[in-house]
């Protein structure tokens, strides 16, 4: 801080007195404004952040030579908001500057140190979820213009899923969930910056549908109250509001299978959860990798039945 004591009073430049002593005075403040101007070099090849002078000549008439010297830090400082309130409205976080400890105490450096760490790792983790939430509504929002525009018949191609896959390695069933569940993430991003999966999300595709964009926020937040967001808890969501769709019951058949009662019979398809359910009981590395895979070949089942997903 020695650097930065106030100027002598040898350089009376504001209210000056007679004018015999200008030129004196003028010869004095050029000296002063060059050794300001070195020690500011010296400053910035150390390393050191740009701070200007603790005390500047104020008066009007000082000569411009001065000005560019300190002002370039200036206006960063005032465009600094302005870049600022463009990344919080996206919901991005600024990361942490490097900055040392004011003490010189070894265990308070390394907890000033410490901290600095979890709040770069903490930044860096959210914008991560962030960017991955705007890349599903990015993708959706091109994709869609590209199949409402049939544009993959310009590109040769007989199908939107053919586009996808060959071009940018979306498979279709891939492409079609994303076009699925786009408006969704749409809904929430102004709520929430976590990533935004999406097998949550199709749980709240119906209650988009059916009650609004509101809706989707309602029960998004209500599940957050709870802690994790997941499909699970967004269902349990959806029930306690009311947005949930009925559950439809089963109708009641009058053949039933000898020897078993009613509801015991089970179809294959459950069947074949309930095997990786048990399998997941001893090992679950594979019965997760096996319920993904049931997952998928379900999934394009079922947009094959739906049989208009390309048209």
């Amino acid at each position: 801080m020695s650097s930065r004591k106030k100027v002598p009073p040898v350089i009376p430049v504001i209210g000056g007195g007679a004018a015999g002593g200008d030129a004196s005075r003028e010869d004095e403040l050029r000296e002063w404004e060059q050794n300001q101007r070195r020690l500011r070099e010296q400053q910035a090849a150390a390393a050191q952040p740009a701070v200007a002078p603790a005390v500047a000549p104020a008066q009007p008439s000082a000569p411009p030579a001065a000005e560019p010297a300190v002002r370039p830090v200036e206006p960063a400082r005032a465009d600094a908001p302005t870049a600022k309130t463009v990344k919080a409205a996206a919901g991005y976080l600024p990361m942490p500057e490097f900055t040392e400890p004011d003490s010189s105490d070894p265990g308070e450096r390394l907890e000033f140190y410490s901290r600095g760490i979890l709040a770069v790792q903490y930044a860096a983790r959210a914008n991560h979820e962030r960017a991955e939430q705007q890349k599903l509504i990015g993708l959706g929002l091109r994709l869609r213009a590209m199949k409402e525009e049939e544009l993959h018949k310009v590109a040769g191609f007989d199908t939107f899923g053919e586009l996808t896959d060959a071009r940018f390695g979306i498979k279709k069933h891939q492409a079609n969930n994303i076009l699925r569940v786009m408006p969704v993430a749409q809904a929430l991003e102004d709520i929430t910056t976590q990533e935004l999966k999406e097998r949550p999300l199709r749980v709240l595709v119906p209650i988009l549908e059916t009650h609004g964009p509101q809706a989707v926020r309602e029960t998004w937040l209500e599940a957050a109250r709870h802690g994790s967001v997941i499909d699970k808890t967004l269902v349990q969501a959806a029930n306690f509001l009311g947005y949930a769709p009925p559950k439809e019951l089963p109708a009641v058949t009058e053949k039933k299978e000898r020897g078993k009662p009613a509801g015991s019979s089970a179809s294959e398809s459950l069947k074949a959860v309930e095997r990786i359910r048990a399998l997941a009981e001893t090992d679950l590395v594979r019965a997760r990798r096996e319920a993904e895979q049931l997952e998928s070949a379900v999934r394009e089942l079922l947009e094959e039945l739906a049989g208009n997903l390309d048209r």
